[in-house]
């Protein structure tokens, strides 16, 4: 692959230790810290002569199968995180080295042959125009070590959700976490579950929902009153890695108006088809993750993009899919948060995205009359470490434009002026094409996979994903008009009746009332489905 700024090559320097004892390295921003740099967190991975793979003295020279802190592998690529500096074992050199520090970081590589400084170098600071990276759904990981990771992957907040299968409720304290530092923000909430009605993650909560052990084995009470309570104390809402696990209860949550946003990036590529519950999916072959997103979009719902990582073991990377929210003034977790409840957001898991319509950003509203004033302006850029296809605008679900990328920074860039016929939605997306990998045999659906994709090689995710980004939309009201899509909503009652069949044959309820009482709820909900398609 071509790489954009790679800093090859690294000048013997004296040992700081006597000879034969270990070589010290510091990793060093250049742009920080005087002529030298100063020593910065990340992520590195180090190869001998005879290409195998070494770690910093002091990392453990294997890693524990499942384990949930420390040092990361995935695709049979083992990374150390170190915190500024390390040190090596001198008969080891020379060693070829690679550095990530997130997505702002240019990818570094290089050999060390004795000690010196590896320069890395930010190519982006869109924190300087407001946007602050997160990542919404983490576990098995204490709030300090999070912390060093986030300092390491270069990420602002990371959302650590205790739920039943953890052990960290006593973690939990309504507010952000005292490891956190400014511009590094932890804070220990909660994932709600059920595995076939779907999981939710529950952000900023004040107070943890119960039950939080066990998990709701049977299928009511509904999702519905847990978003309520989440809702009544400040929380945000969003629905739990949606491509993979659409769920049996989304739809009426959706029709209900319970939800804040959709994780869109998370587990599975979002072109990639359900995993779980998709016997209640109708035409799950022709409808993704992105697609079903988008129908429920056609209906007149603003469901925010989010992203989260899911991480529960070393073979994810803290922010590997993370959610970009737009924060007026300082950071602090609470504005990061109305960010994403105003749709301020773009999700990524590389490419850095810029997306306005008429100069308004994701998740504002234009109210236009038609004539010339119905004549949009669209404006879109991209950059990425990685490389990728396209950058496409989408229209109600629709490509209308598209643009490749070209140069170091695989730029891409779109100006479109754009008459609408009728209220819709608009959003901006970069995509890297599928084909080749599936041409490969790579299972999309596999958990850690050894070989998958580009992406894959620099960024720990559970399942193969390729290079995405994608914004919110922003909304265009046309005449006054509601967004609305006949066809969609008759989707959703076919999915409505899907997941009532499922309930009447394989719901487990604790006494008939609560049956009926479940199945009616979506039934009510099936017939609000019906009323949008008139």
């Amino acid at each position: 692959m071509r790489r954009r700024e790679l800093v090859c090559g690294l000048a013997a320097g004296r040992l700081l230790k006597a000879a034969g004892g270990p070589v010290e390295c510091r990793i060093v921003d250049r742009e920080t810290g005087g002529p030298e740099g100063a020593p910065v967190p990340a992520r590195i991975r180090l190869v001998d002569a005879a290409g195998n793979e070494a770690a910093p003295l002091g990392h453990p020279a294997t890693l524990a199968e499942e384990a949930q802190e420390g040092d990361v592998r995935f695709q049979s690529r083992r990374f150390s995180y170190v915190n500024g500096s390390f040190r090596v074992d001198p008969a080891s050199l020379p060693l070829k080295y690679q550095v990530v520090k997130g997505y702002e970081y240019a990818i570094a590589e290089g050999e060390i042959t004795g000690a010196g400084p590896i320069p890395i170098s930010r190519w982006s600071s869109i924190g300087g125009r407001g946007w602050f990276g997160g990542d919404i759904h983490i576990h098995h990981i204490s709030p300090k070590t999070c912390r060093l990771e986030m300092e390491a992957e270069d990420l602002n907040v990371a959302n650590i959700l205790t739920s039943d299968f953890t052990a960290d409720q006593d973690r939990f304290q309504g507010q952000t976490d005292i490891h956190s530092t400014r511009g590094r923000l932890v804070y220990v909430t909660q994932e709600f579950r059920n595995h076939q009605l779907g999981h939710l993650c529950l952000l900023n909560l004040k107070k943890l929902i119960q039950p939080v052990k066990t998990a709701q084995a049977e299928h009511y009470p509904l999702h519905l009153g847990v978003c309520d309570q989440a809702h009544a104390q400040g929380g945000y809402v969003s629905w739990a890695h949606f491509p993979s696990w659409p769920g049996v209860e989304c739809p009426l949550d959706v029709i209900s108006e319970k939800l804040d946003g959709l994780e869109i990036l998370s587990v599975l590529d979002p072109r990639e088809f359900a995993v779980f519950t998709r016997q209640v999916v109708p035409e799950v072959q022709a409808n993704d993750g992105l697609r079903l997103w988008y129908r429920y979009l056609n209906c007149g719902f603003k469901l925010t993009a989010t992203a989260g990582t899911d991480k529960m073991t070393n073979y994810v990377t803290v922010g590997a899919n993370r959610v970009y929210a737009k924060v007026d003034g300082e950071l602090s977790y609470q504005a990061w948060i109305d960010a994403l409840r105003r749709g301020r957001t773009f999700v990524t898991n590389s490419p850095l995205l810029s997306f306005t319509v008429n100069g308004r950003e994701a998740g504002e509203t234009l109210e236009l009359k038609r004539g010339k004033a119905s004549v949009v302006s669209i404006q879109a850029s991209a950059e990425s470490q990685l490389p990728y296809h396209k950058l496409e605008i989408v229209v109600n679900g629709q490509t209308v434009a598209d643009s490749t990328p070209d140069g170091r920074n695989h730029r891409a860039q779109i100006h479109l002026e754009r008459p609408l016929e009728g209220s819709c939605w608009i959003a901006a997306r970069v995509v890297e094409d599928l084909r080749p990998y599936r041409q490969r045999g790579v299972a999309f659906s596999k958990v850690h996979a050894v070989t998958g994709t580009l992406l894959g090689d620099y960024f720990g995710t559970r399942r193969p994903e390729t290079v995405f980004a994608h914004s919110s939309p922003c909304y265009v009201i046309l005449d006054g008009k509601p967004i609305r899509s006949w066809d969609d909503a008759g989707y959703y009652v076919r999915y409505m009746d899907q997941s009532i069949q499922w309930l009447e044959r394989e719901g487990k309820f604790a006494r008939p009332t609560d049956k009926r009482a479940t199945i009616e709820a979506f039934r009510q909900g099936r017939a609000r489905w019906l009323a949008r398609q008139k």
